[in-house]
């Protein structure tokens, strides 16, 4: 998926530092995605999988102890939210990704 890339969805930014101390080679990702559809499903269930299919460019290896680690920010949130928004950050050729999960209650696109 090219960065900034539109889906009904769900939308994909990578976020990159405007003027860093150095060259990194981790990366961050923006993912908005709409709760009750199968890319919100997917990413809550098996981000991995998501990641392969949808963010290729976080760089995770493959393997049986690749995993994704995830902070729900306000988790006392109901469970269904109808929109989410997560960072995720990768290091290439790591088997770990880290997010953090936010959830909004109310409707993002309509207000």
């Amino acid at each position: 998926m090219p960065e900034g890339s539109d889906q009904p969805d769900f939308h994909v930014t990578r976020l990159t530092a405007e003027d860093p101390l150095y060259e990194d080679e981790f990366s961050v990702f923006l993912v908005q995605v709409k709760s009750e559809t199968e890319a919100g499903h997917a990413l809550l269930v098996d981000p991995i999988a998501f990641f392969e299919e949808n963010i290729p460019d976080m760089g995770l290896s493959k393997g049986p102890d690749t995993s994704a680690m995830v902070l729900r920010v306000n988790a006392e949130i109901s469970a269904n939210p109808r929109h989410r928004s997560e960072i995720w950050v990768s290091y290439p050729g790591s088997t770990k990704a880290i997010g953090l999960q936010y959830k909004y209650e109310k409707d993002m696109l309509n207000g």
